[in-house]
């Protein structure tokens, strides 16, 4: 997997969705039901300030696309995805039988890794919304996310019968979820942050996590939806 700070599948992405934004076929989220997507899932949440930055980042976005998406590059919701475990249940439950199993794969990867070393390069555009670039500095984050698909073994099917193996590592800003209300200017907008000043940082431990979907009011009243992360266990990295 690239190891370089220039992921060429960041600008394939942007280069296909960028099309879809202008002419409407963007994908467009919804609550979550049970079978579907923000499964139990196992990340890794940058440190605050960096959380802080990709805020900024989101709301600046937000500008272009307008209001109903979901902002799930809040400080209290944006993470990058290691690995999704099964589909979207709403029972789901830190007790459930897997959650132990879970954890002892998580801890036995962890065990290997040393912290997990990223630089914050720029924007780019999916048809699902607008992502963070987030590139390894090394190849500790390829390893790491091979590791642990190992470790999970016969409890690693949710990914290797969907998405297969990631190419990229990332933190999504805003899910879409409706129409975009600029969507020339939001293009022009991520366009000209496809590259930013690089911020480096470390991940120490990585969590267990389902997502729940929450309709807030933000600070100037206005109401916001998001699927924000609900914290079962963490599991230091590198221990």
């Amino acid at each position: 997997m690239p190891n370089s700070l220039h992921n060429p599948v960041f600008d394939q992405l942007f280069e296909a969705a960028a099309p879809q934004v202008l002419n409407g076929s963007h994908q467009r989220d919804v609550p979550p039901v049970d079978g579907g997507r923000w499964p139990v899932t196992v990340i890794a949440r940058p440190p605050s300030d960096v959380r802080a930055a990709l805020a900024t980042l989101m709301r600046g976005a937000l500008i272009w696309a307008g209001g109903g998406h979901f902002v799930t590059g809040r400080e209290d919701s944006v993470h990058l995805t290691v690995r999704a475990l099964e589909p979207y249940r709403e029972a789901a439950a830190p007790t459930d039988d897997a959650v132990p199993i879970w954890r002892s794969a998580m801890e036995r990867a962890c065990a290997a890794t040393p912290p997990l070393e990223f630089t914050l390069t720029g924007l780019t555009l999916s048809r699902a919304g607008v992502m963070a670039q987030i590139e390894p500095r090394d190849g500790a984050p390829w390893a790491f996310m091979d590791r642990l698909r190992a470790e999970l073994g016969d409890l690693a099917w949710f990914e290797d019968a969907g998405i297969g193996r990631r190419n990229i590592w990332y933190a999504t800003l805003v899910h879409f979820a409706g129409d975009i209300a600029h969507p020339a200017a939001l293009v022009d907008w991520v366009a000209s942050r496809r590259e930013i000043e690089r911020v480096d940082f470390a991940v120490d431990e990585i969590e267990l996590v389902r997502s729940r979907y929450v309709v807030d009011t933000a600070g100037d009243g206005r109401t916001e939806r998001l699927m924000r992360p609900e914290s079962w266990l963490t599991v230091p990295v590198g221990s």
